[in-house]
C-alpha cells in the first residue's frame, strides 16, 4: 500500500479546515480504500453522519474546498484546475448539492484560500503524520496542528 503525498496534503487540508471551523470529525486517513474507491477521506462524527447535527453550509463548503486548495498549493497549480480534476470529484458533488449561491461559493472560496495560507504549517504537520499510514482521530489532529 502506497500513500500518496498529494492525498495526504489533500486530506490534511480537509482535517485542519474542519478543526479551525469547529466541526467535529471521527478520523482522517490518506490510505486508499478500494471498496469505496477513495484515495483517502475525512470521516465525519456520527452526529453529522446521522444528520443529527448539520454544519452550516458555508463552513462545510470551506472544509470541502480545503482539500483541493491544499493540494493546489502543494503542487504549485491553480486551485480551479485541481478542483476540476478527478480527485476532487466527491468534493465537487457534495458542494453542488448544497445549493450555495454564486456569492456564497465565492465567499467560501476566499475563506479557504486565507485559511490554507494561514494554516499551512499545521497542514504540513498533519500531512506528514498521515503519510505514516495510520488514521488520525480528531484529538490526534488537534495535538498535531497545535503542538505545545
Amino acid at each position: 500500500m502506497r500513500i500518496s503525498r498529494i492525498t495526504a496534503f489533500h486530506e490534511a487540508g480537509h482535517a485542519v479546515a474542519a478543526l479551525r471551523n469547529g466541526l467535529l470529525f471521527d478520523h482522517v486517513t490518506a490510505v486508499p480504500d478500494e471498496a469505496y474507491e477513495t484515495d483517502g477521506a475525512l470521516h465525519w462524527d456520527e452526529l453529522i453522519t446521522a444528520g443529527d447535527v448539520a454544519p452550516h453550509p458555508h463552513l462545510l463548503a470551506i472544509v470541502l474546498l480545503a482539500g483541493a486548495c491544499a493540494e493546489a498549493r502543494l503542487r504549485g497549480r491553480a486551485f480551479d484546475r485541481v478542483f476540476a480534476g478527478d480527485a476532487a470529484g466527491d468534493d465537487r458533488e457534495a458542494i453542488a448539492t448544497m445549493g450555495l449561491s454564486d456569492e456564497e461559493f465565492i465567499a467560501a472560496g476566499r475563506a479557504v484560500v486565507a485559511l490554507i495560507d494561514h494554516e499551512w504549517p499545521a497542514i504540513e504537520r498533519v500531512a506528514h503524520e498521515l503519510l505514516k499510514g495510520a488514521p488520525l482521530q480528531y484529538a490526534d489532529v488537534v495535538r498535531i496542528a497545535d503542538p505545545a
